[in-house]
């Protein structure tokens, strides 16, 4: 097979597989809230948001994603904060925006990729301790690159 046909169907199944997390989305909050308009545009949203998290990560490194959805996240709460939603979405929402930012920026400056993260989920052969180690572990790794 040659290079640039396994290049082109890996691509295809990426497309196909955000597509298929969009019209996920999109059956989701439609079966929720009931409004088509609203559940095919959220899943277009969705969809493109995906793609170019998806294009970034190919054109600058592997976790390229992370900043844009921080950025997203931003981009989410100016909008919230100008169009006069809940003020306690804001506080939480820039804590999450920076993690992903921090995270994305550390592990693309160390040329880390998700390869080289290894958590273990258990620990003392037990996932109840396990997990909560872990879930502390990633979220204290990009402040420890």
């Amino acid at each position: 097979m040659s290079e640039s046909l396994h290049t082109r169907i890996a691509r295809e199944t990426v497309v196909r597989k955000r597509l298929g997390s969009a019209v996920a989305v999109g059956v989701t909050l439609y079966v929720l809230d009931g409004s088509i308009r609203y559940a095919a545009a959220t899943a277009a949203i969705a969809f493109c948001v995906w793609l170019v998290a998806d294009a970034a990560r190919a054109a600058v490194g592997d976790y390229a994603d992370h900043v844009v959805f921080g950025l997203l996240i931003f981009g989410f709460l100016g909008y919230t904060v100008s169009a006069g939603g809940p003020t306690w979405v804001v506080a939480p929402g820039a804590l999450l925006g920076c993690w992903f930012v921090v995270d994305g920026v550390q592990h693309l400056r160390h040329g880390v990729t998700r390869d080289d993260v290894e958590i273990r989920y258990s620990r003392d052969g037990s996932l109840v301790t396990g997990l909560p180690k872990a879930l502390l572990a990633r979220l204290a790794r990009p402040f420890s690159l």
